[in-house]
């Protein structure tokens, strides 16, 4: 309902005289049909004028006085409240919620409402505002208006509610009493259990009283409130909930990043955190938090929001989907799988990176290809391209300190790089694909190539082994070490004359050798000897010597000490040196 300014004046009069107060003892009078009849409209009158806003025209014109600095009468900072976040077009589409002489009105209603004079219905016009503002059209600074007059209603509520008495009072009101936390930060933490569920009877009538549009900010704070309200369910009925949390999510994004935060949190507490597809699929979108491998170059920043295991756990289900899309789309559409899907998921726990690389024929048929097309889509920002032949895919792991090759169609060999010697820019956006890149350990300087004849994993299997790489069931097992073990064996034998590294303090507590950061001799010569065949080459005495660590193996374990302790990789000696 909506009233001009001078049926404005005289329902202010009438309501503060309470002229349309009731009380049940009517029904005893004359008869109580015709009296029930009577009340019930009498009733339904009151509730029409105790929630009924000032003229759009009258509005609209406070408004654009208050945006152009003028002084506004009582009349006017009546029907200004319920038009705070007007778009006022004359003013560029500035709202008064977003002008610096908000504070000052503010403290006009706040005087008023401690003395007892704020019109209850000017109030009313504070609450419409409050729920009226829509964070996506908003200007920055008009949050902070916002802010001001969620502080001022929490402030004010109290001398209003006061006033109201025990008389029959409007639908609003009665409506707040019953939940106070709607003018408050956790507006709508009540209302969470319900919403998920489908459930809206309660709000509806919410709605219905207060007058929430479907714009209001209120919708967007009630989806992350059901995300943390979802957080504290058991696993079973946590994980039912994702799809329902993400249809809402996607209907109101202001506060998505806060919601993925919480449910992708919350998701990494579940035992083994197996991968949820659904959730997988929409926050690496790329109008979403793009894929997690975008992270270390600066441009999926939103992962940061996310402690480092549960990006992990993220990019581990990337790079899972990453390897069974390669090889169930890409390779099995040239039949060239040749069990290799199966082979490298049994080193599946131990990818951190992967990189697909599509050729111009691939990317033409995902015109076609649904498959391809969402799988492409999925990798948006993170492939590369081929450009030296139209037909050949190619997909690109790391295992430990190895960079491995693999393409889609047969006759290609895979190859391991060592990662730290490697003669292509693995964030390159093209490649060719042949030895000048990708193949280049054809000639010389892979670790091993891995040729796809039958019963190709067997042999496989042993040249991964002999770099420290194993399947994933096998890398719990620890290499039993020749002489007693490290952890109770305290390193405290001073270096030889001559042949010490940097200085070398001896431990004052039994200590683990891998993951100890004093370099020693000693601490050098226990640790190489714990693995088989590895041993410690000092020519340092000779002119021009090093101190050299040569490990046929080439175990990773031992490569990542050796690393911590300074000691760099020659490819062309296949063994590692101390960079003094």
């Amino acid at each position: 309902m909506q009233l001009g300014t001078d049926a404005l004046s005289l329902l202010k009069s009438a309501l503060d005289r309470k002229l349309f107060a009731f009380s049940s003892d009517w029904k005893e009078l004359g008869q109580p049909a015709l009296v029930e009849k009577a009340s019930e409209q009498a009733k339904r009158a009151f509730q029409e004028y105790a929630s009924a806003r000032p003229s759009a025209r009258d509005a609209y014109a406070s408004a654009l006085a208050f945006l152009r600095g003028h002084e506004l009468d009582e009349s006017q900072k009546d029907t200004v409240a319920s038009a705070l976040n007007q778009a006022v077009s004359e003013r560029q589409g500035a709202r008064p919620i977003g002008s610096d002489r908000l504070t000052a009105l503010f403290r006009y209603y706040e005087d008023e409402a401690v003395a007892g004079t704020l019109w209850r219905l000017t109030w009313f016009g504070l609450l419409v505002s409050y729920f009226s503002y829509d964070p996506l059209s908003a200007r920055g600074i008009e949050h902070d208006g916002w802010l001001l007059l969620r502080k001022l209603l929490a402030t004010t509520w109290p001398h209003i509610d006061s006033a109201s008495g025990n008389a029959t009072v409007p639908d609003w009101l009665a409506a707040l009493r019953r939940h106070p936390a709607l003018i408050s930060e956790r507006a709508a933490d009540e209302f969470a259990d319900h919403y998920l569920a489908g459930d809206r009877t309660t709000l509806d009538l919410i709605v219905e009283n207060v007058g929430i549009p479907e714009s209001s900010w209120f919708w967007h704070s009630l989806v992350l409130s059901a995300a943390k309200t979802c957080a504290g369910y058991g696993d079973e009925r946590f994980v039912a909930q994702i799809p329902r949390l993400i249809a809402l999510i996607k209907s109101r994004t202001v506060f998505r990043d806060e919601a993925l935060e919480i449910l992708l949190a919350r998701y990494h507490r579940i035992p083994g955190h197996p991968v949820h597809h659904e959730l997988r699929d929409y926050v690496v979108g790329k109008d979403v938090w793009r894929n997690p491998k975008l992270k270390a170059a600066g441009i999926a920043t939103a992962w940061n929001r996310v402690s480092v295991a549960v990006w992990r756990m993220v990019l581990q289900w990337v790079n899972e989907g990453n390897l069974r899309d390669f090889f169930d789309v890409l390779a099995a559409r040239n039949s060239a799988d040749e069990g290799r899907l199966a082979f490298w998921s049994r080193y599946m726990r131990q990818i951190s990176w992967t990189r697909l690389i599509f050729s111009n024929e691939t990317v033409l048929l995902a015109r076609g290809n649904r498959e391809i097309r969402e799988l492409i889509a999925r990798e948006a920002g993170a492939y590369a391209t081929l450009y030296g032949n139209k037909n050949i895919d190619a997909f690109i792991m790391q295992i430990g300190e190895y960079i491995i090759v693999e393409f889609s169609t047969t006759g290609n060999a895979a190859y391991v790089y060592d990662s730290a010697t490697l003669q292509f820019d693995r964030y390159s956006s093209t490649y060719h694909g042949g030895t000048e890149d990708l193949r280049y350990g054809f000639r010389a300087g892979a670790r091993c190539r891995i040729i796809h004849n039958t019963g190709w994993q067997s042999s496989a299997a042993y040249e991964l082994g002999r770099l420290g790489i194993r399947p994933d069931d096998d890398t719990q097992q620890e290499r039993l070490p020749r002489r007693a073990p490290i952890e109770t064996r305290q390193i405290n034998t001073p270096p030889q004359s001559g042949l010490a590294g940097p200085a070398w303090v001896p431990p004052t507590t039994p200590s683990r050798v891998a993951t100890q950061t004093q370099f020693s001799m000693a601490a050098l010569e226990n640790y190489v000897e714990q693995y088989i065949d590895a041993y410690v080459d000092d020519r340092r005495q000779a002119a021009g010597g090093r101190l050299w660590v040569e490990d046929p193996r080439q175990d990773m374990a031992l490569g990542r000490q050796l690393k911590v302790w300074g000691f760099k990789w020659a490819n062309s000696r296949s063994a590692w040196y101390y960079a003094e």
